[in-house]
């Protein structure tokens, strides 16, 4: 979703100030109820802003928001009809595509905007345009072309970390699918690049994922003390209640590394480890399953 504070500065363009401001916040009320999963009343809400909009900047992003929060409930058709109403095609199309994302018509999404020229839209939306494309691509079985896509994105994003993060992951996940390791490899490098310049992100998923992604492709490598190594920059949790699906995944990886190396003993022990987890049932039954067969050989 578009960031608040880039949406207001289009706005302030040609408009009075004071009625920027008023309108800046009556927006980002909005913006919050839409963020909180209130669409019934984010979407009334940016109905009314759109109807009072200081200039076509703010009525197109409020008419943007109010599709989606139609979306978000279902109402998938008239939230399309609304998106198609919004002055301006690349505002237009964004917004079509982000409804389409959200009601997972990704297949619908890849067909509709398979020729859309994203590249040509404005920075507050093209590189969004490109994720949310590359995605649908991605779902619909086109790794090429969704490659290409995540790509752009990532050299479009500029400043939005959280999704340039997300994107590289899918990145460097197609590159490998495509039997490209090397460039999956230096796609992840990239990721871990920008998460020791911006260390607030690796609380979020997207850095445990990349980590043992990483990982994997190491230890398939043979590279098993890099994979440890990639593997020991996530923290496992010292306490046994706080841990939690992603301390498993990565306690699982080490043991595996362990068992490709030969030493069953060690992959025991981390396997051990990760099934006294309290997570998803198919997680320990997994790994409950690979300490039997360390005890047949």
């Amino acid at each position: 979703m578009a960031r608040t504070t880039g949406i207001v500065a289009a706005i302030v363009l040609g408009a009075a100030l004071n009625v920027v401001a008023d309108f800046a916040a009556d927006f980002q009320a909005a913006k919050t109820l839409f963020d909180k999963g209130q669409y019934q009343e984010a979407g009334q809400t940016f109905s009314n802003l759109a109807a009072s909009a200081p200039n076509a900047h703010g009525k197109a992003w409020s008419l943007s928001y109010a599709a989606m929060a139609l979306g978000r409930q279902k109402q998938y058709d008239q939230a399309l009809e609304l998106a198609k109403t919004i002055e301006g095609k690349p505002m237009a199309a964004y917004t079509q595509m982000a409804i389409m994302d959200a009601n997972q018509r990704h297949k619908e999404l890849a067909a509709a905007f398979k020729d859309e020229d994203i590249a040509a839209w404005p920075d507050p939306i093209n590189y969004k345009g490109f994720f949310l494309r590359g995605v649908a691509r991605s779902v619909a079985g086109d790794k090429q072309a969704s490659l290409k896509d995540f790509e752009q994105c990532v050299r479009l994003a500029g400043s939005d970390a959280e999704l340039k993060l997300d994107a590289l992951n899918r990145l460097a996940a197609l590159c490998h699918d495509l039997g490209d390791d090397a460039k999956a490899m230096s796609t992840y490098e990239t990721a871990f690049a920008l998460y020791e310049q911006e260390p607030r992100w690796r609380g979020r998923w997207l850095y445990p994922q990349a980590l043992l992604a990483a990982a994997r492709l190491l230890m398939a490598q043979g590279k098993y003390d890099e994979a440890k190594a990639t593997l020991a920059k996530f923290s496992v949790k010292a306490s046994q209640a706080d841990r939690g699906p992603w301390d498993f995944l990565v306690l699982e990886a080490y043991g595996d590394i362990f068992a490709a190396q030969g030493k069953p003993a060690d992959a025991r022990a981390k396997y051990q480890e990760a099934a006294a987890i309290k997570t998803h049932e198919s997680y320990v039954a997994r790994v409950e399953k690979k300490i039997e067969e360390l005890g047949k050989k």
